[in-house]
């Protein structure tokens, strides 16, 4: 038996049912949690990612406009981290919703996720193969979001001056899936690293690491009536944009893991913005800008994202 609960969710008003468009009418639209590990235990040789709470505080803001319950935590060991990922998984299987959001922000070494004592955790084995078909059946045909914020490497991205024009990618042809009895063991993926293999992050001490900054004024814009890919799309133009203002000159780019996303995706927001989401300060690329291996304190942030921030954390 089936022991899931159904979440209240009708379909927008004479609004016709896409195959080819994700669900997105749930009541909450679906669950999201948000692990953020800034404070390091002195044995782990890593320092504080200040300036995380940024990202912290506008992401659950954001994840709240969108529609979706939010959970905060904070600072967690190796098996803490594996308790929360197994509880909210669970969540699924006792409640209906559209989709499942994961976001985890820490340190990296080997191109692996560590936690506040400094064990590096396999994100692929022991965190995403959890949410797979064949173990959190409740997720089948869902869309699954992953947030991945850590260095994967040591390496700067010093950019390299442009020799030609640009050229945009040929459009590639979507594939028209035919109906069948079985799917496979990994679908409805997708998964967004903050950089790519061998490369740090950067962050900002004010304003929060660059991907999220992006990711934030992107789907803010946006997620109102673009689709997600679309969405990820305008992110990297914007990334591409960013770059340190020291002698330096760093550059990012993030990278994004398709594995079975084969439908458009609209997040359906309830309510339009409001105004003071909409008038939320604009990023700066300032001489606070660091690899993510570098911190500084950062002050305050609007004291109401703020409060509605606290209440979440456990």
């Amino acid at each position: 038996k089936n022991k899931c609960q159904e979440v209240e969710g009708k379909q927008q008003p004479g609004k016709v049912v896409d195959p080819n468009v994700y669900r997105m009418v749930s009541t909450p639209r679906g669950m999201a949690m948000i692990i953020n590990n800034g404070a390091f235990q002195p044995e782990s040789g890593f320092p504080p990612r200040r300036g995380s709470e940024v990202d912290v505080q506008k992401l659950a803001h954001m994840f709240q406009y969108l529609g979706f319950a939010v959970s905060v935590k904070q600072d967690l060991a190796q098996a803490e981290i594996m308790e929360s990922i197994d509880a909210f998984k669970q969540q699924f299987e006792e409640t209906i919703v559209d989709m499942c959001i994961v976001c985890i922000m820490s340190h990296g070494s080997g191109g692996n996720l560590v936690d506040i004592q400094g064990y590096e955790i396999d994100v692929e084995e022991e965190i995403l193969k959890k949410f797979y078909n064949t173990q959190c059946p409740a997720l089948q045909g869902k869309p699954k979001l992953f947030l991945l914020q850590y260095c994967r490497g040591g390496e700067l991205d010093l950019g390299v001056e442009v020799t030609s024009e640009f050229r945009d990618a040929l459009p590639v042809d979507r594939l028209k899936l035919q109906r069948i009895s079985k799917l496979p063991a990994v679908t409805d993926f997708l998964i967004a690293n903050s950089t790519v293999p061998g490369f740090v992050s950067n962050r900002n001490m004010k304003y929060g690491t660059w991907f999220f900054q992006c990711l934030v004024e992107v789907f803010k814009e946006n997620a109102k009536d673009m689709d997600i890919r679309d969405m990820f799309d305008q992110i990297t133009r914007v990334l591409n944009e960013k770059e340190s203002n020291d002698s330096s000159r760093r550059k990012q780019t993030f990278e994004v893991t398709n594995r079975g996303f084969y439908k458009k995706l609209y997040f359906n927001p309830d309510e339009v913005l409001d105004e003071e989401y909409k008038n939320d300060e604009e990023y700066e690329n300032d001489d606070d800008t660091v690899s993510d291996k570098q911190e500084q304190n950062k002050k305050g942030f609007k004291k109401r994202v703020r409060e509605a921030w606290k209440a979440l954390v456990k």
